[in-house]
């Protein structure tokens, strides 16, 4: 689509990151891992489109005109910005402006600097790292019945590889509706190397806050693509009550 953008595998994503109903062919964009100056897109915003859940920005870049979503924010109209990696979208319906998309990109971010931001090499989706930034202020959780807690997890997690464990945790964030998946981060006030959290891929509704008790498949070094990268995942939730 653009010169500077190669289309590569794999999303979740979409950006793992945002919670939005779509139709789902991906593309994937770079990679949003260490980008370097090659991979930064420097783009111009021709129109703005904010106020619900995303802003929608038709851009230039390279005398190239795309669509692009961010979280939410205000953004000058023909001010330059810049990102790095991105998700392409097809056929994307937004609800917000009852419109479908032929192609959209959807970034976490933009800014106002050519610097990229620093991530480490095959860290975990934002959404894990922001989760993390959330886990201070929980006091540690009893573990299930039969069940582990998350530094028992971490610290042997290759002992638990495919197998199902049960974990106990408090909410401290949720993404619903990507890839057809919700994305729970529960933390239970035990730690493994600064590791407070673990995600849990799960049909069921959750809310932040919600202390809950999931059943599921221990999953390492899953690769959904997008720069979605996890460690450690927990596929498959199911809440027992």
């Amino acid at each position: 689509m653009k010169k500077n953008i190669k289309i590569i595998t794999l999303v979740i994503s979409v950006l793992l990151l945002f919670s939005c109903k779509e139709k789902s062919n991906y593309s994937k964009i770079d990679t949003p891992q260490t980008a370097s100056k090659s991979t930064v897109h420097k783009i111009v915003v021709d129109e703005f489109i904010g106020g619900g859940t995303y802003a929608y920005l038709k851009v230039t870049e390279n005398n190239e005109s795309y669509w692009m979503a961010i979280p939410n924010i205000d953004v000058k109209k023909g001010g330059t910005y810049y990102y790095d990696g991105g998700m392409m979208m097809k056929d994307f319906k937004s609800e917000q402006l009852n419109k479908v998309f032929d192609e959209i990109i959807f970034v976490e971010g933009i800014r106002l600097t050519e610097e990229p931001a620093t991530t480490k090499q095959n860290a975990s989706h934002n959404h894990t790292n922001t989760a993390e930034a959330a886990v201070e202020e929980v006091v540690k959780i009893k573990k299930a019945k039969n069940g582990v807690s998350i530094n028992e997890l971490l610290s042997s997690r290759k002992e638990f590889v495919d197998k199902e464990v049960i974990l106990r945790g408090k909410v401290v964030k949720v993404n619903n509706g990507i890839m057809k998946k919700n994305w729970v981060h529960i933390a239970d006030g035990t730690q493994f190397e600064d590791k407070k959290s673990i995600t849990v891929t799960t049909q069921e509704i959750i809310k932040v806050g919600d202390i809950v008790t999931f059943k599921g498949k221990v999953t390492l070094e899953k690769d959904f693509g997008y720069g979605y990268v996890y460690d450690i995942l927990l596929e498959e939730g199911v809440l027992i009550k």
